[in-house]
């Protein structure tokens, strides 16, 4: 490092801001992570990181903050090793972390393979205190063999649990399963994942029992589940049909026959129509010709469209669809095609043009610019990282007279030096902050930042991913760590 680059002086009061800065540094090496595993600061934000190497994991495994622990226990990204001292830590909330946050798939979703973490599941399902196996029994990565042994747990909660977020209700076991459930609304939660149509002498017998029980929110809100995923016959079908509460359900109904979907198409509640509307299988033209009003506001989905295999033209059909729900559903599918993805930039609902910013790493500049200037919600901070998001936009956010503007603009890399100067003085701290990260800024100009006296520049500049690792290493020497 040369002379002119000599790092300043930092002020004695700044230090554990400094420190905390660098643990938050995306570009801090192992060994800088594996030093600052010994400052006396919040190592919480440490033990979050996703990258942390097998060696900082191990320190923090056993750290004398419980806190620190426990923000490790709920990082899914820990070797199984790991978990196992985890999951024999003396406190239960760091046990119970775990187990909520343990995990048997990658970051895609495939499902890995591993023998120690399977021994990790069986520990933490033997765990003394019922809090720990009740967490556990939430988990919807728990193996079924384990899960199906936690059905017959000494506390009855956790087998409610157990048998209630079964990721996918094999229906040859739905009778033990309600068996066990407690309440309405945990059964209406295993008929939402039941494999198959619910049997109709269960669907019978469970009307049967809700037909005495008083009528509540959970009461009907399972009536209308077990008219969507039973198995209609003749007596069944005529019951839902009956009100148009139950219709809406019954709509949805797979086994529903197709002259009562035909019906249901051309009747008088907006949400009978839109429940055919999202059928899977309907007919294009039929549905096209159902009128429905959406509200803007909802958070509905086509559930079926989300996974469907699709064409490009499938797509754009969908695109093109009078239906905002399908629009809408269809913006929230990873992947689109450019001519897809244009076609919902220019959509008349807002909330279809927020989901193309939201999950499109296609989406237009123009769009982008549109929305982040409308939209005050916290995907806004991801449309300022967008690769598409034009400079110039941000620019204009930056010198915003709103504060919450500015500081989500800030670290913009497009920004002009000018305006981000402007940002590192301003009055508000996350705003100087926030701009004290910025790539744009020169690692000359960084290091005079770290010698800043407002602590929050010197907490900003040494999180900037540009800050050299030998500097780091002079910081820490510095700090005595």
């Amino acid at each position: 490092m040369s002379a002119s680059l000599r790092l300043p002086a930092i002020a004695q009061p700044f230090w554990e801001t400094l420190l905390f800065g660098l643990a938050g540094n995306p570009s801090a090496p192992p060994d800088i992570l594996m030093r600052l595993t010994a400052a006396n600061i919040d190592r919480s934000g440490l033990a979050r990181r996703s990258d942390l190497p097998a060696d900082v994991v191990a320190a923090l495994a056993t750290d004398c903050d419980v806190t620190v622990r426990s923000n490790l226990a709920s990082n899914p990204s820990l070797l199984p090793v790991v978990q196992g001292v985890l999951a024999k830590d003396a406190d239960t909330r760091v046990r119970s972390l775990l187990a909520e946050h343990i995990t048997t798939t990658d970051a895609g979703g495939s499902r890995i393979p591993d023998p120690q973490r399977r021994e990790v599941y069986e520990l933490l399902s033997r765990d003394p205190d019922p809090k720990v196996r009740r967490a556990l029994a939430f988990n919807r990565h728990l193996p079924d063999d384990v899960r199906a042994r936690m059905l017959d747990d000494a506390d009855s909660k956790t087998a409610a649990i157990a048998a209630s977020e079964w990721p996918l209700v094999p229906t040859s076991r739905i009778g033990e399963l309600l068996s066990r459930t407690t309440g309405a609304f945990d059964r209406q939660m295993l008929l939402l994942r039941l494999d198959g149509p619910l049997p109709a002498d269960a669907a019978r017998a469970m009307l049967a029992e809700l037909d005495s029980a008083p009528r509540d929110a959970r009461r009907e809100g399972l009536v209308r589940r077990i008219a969507e995923v039973a198995d209609l016959d003749a007596g069944l079908t005529g019951r839902f049909l009956a009100t148009a509460d139950s219709r809406a359900a019954v709509a949805a109904n797979p086994t529903l026959p197709a002259e009562h979907v035909a019906d249901l198409a051309r009747d008088p509640d907006n949400q009978v129509r839109a429940a055919v509307v999202a059928r899977r299988g309907l007919d294009s033209e039929l549905r096209e010709s159902i009128p429905v009003d959406y509200d803007d506001r909802s958070s509905a989905v086509v559930g079926w469209l989300l996974t469907e295999n699709l064409s490009e033209q499938d797509q754009l059909a969908f695109a093109r669809s009078r239906h905002q729900v399908v629009r809408k559903t269809l913006a929230l599918r990873a992947g689109l095609p450019d001519g897809v993805v244009e076609l919902l930039a220019d959509d008349e609902s807002f909330a279809v043009r927020l989901l193309v910013c939201e999950r499109q790493p296609n989406a237009p500049g123009r769009l982008l610019a549109q929305i982040a200037d409308q939209w005050k919600g916290c995907s806004r901070w991801n449309m300022l990282a967008h690769r598409n998001f034009p400079a110039d936009a941000a620019t204009g956010l930056a010198r915003s007279v709103e504060p919450h503007d500015r500081v989500v603009a800030a670290a913009h890399p497009g920004l002009p030096i000018d305006t981000i100067e402007a940002l590192l003085a301003d009055d508000d701290d996350s705003v100087q902050r926030r701009a004290a990260t910025n790539p744009a800024i020169s690692v000359g100009r960084l290091f005079r930042l770290l010698g800043s006296a407002d602590s929050s520049v010197v907490g900003g500049a040494a999180m900037n991913r540009l800050l050299p690792a030998n500097a780091m290493h002079q910081l820490l020497d510095q700090a005595g760590l």
